[in-house]
């Protein structure tokens, strides 16, 4: 039996991929009012940033500010 090692969040979450965050208390309900559409745009080895669709409407890529997510509170589209 092969043992597969566990993805790094680089593998899970690679800049371009479209994700929803999902707020804890909407308690993994991705319908949640609350929840938000976004963009990968860089992750590091604790956490994924995103800019998300609403600023990136009003801002463009370049001035929108990625925000700082924990990979459990995000879901891939």
């Amino acid at each position: 039996m092969e043992i597969l090692e566990p993805m790094t969040i680089e593998e899970l979450f690679p800049s371009g991929t479209r994700v929803r965050y999902v707020p804890g208390h909407a308690e993994g309900n991705e319908h949640h009012p609350d929840c938000e559409d976004g963009t990968v745009s860089s992750v590091n080895h604790r956490y994924v940033f995103v800019k998300f669709d609403k600023q990136l409407r009003k801002f463009g890529w370049d001035g929108t500010t990625s925000q700082s997510c924990q990979p459990g509170n995000l879901v891939k589209l």
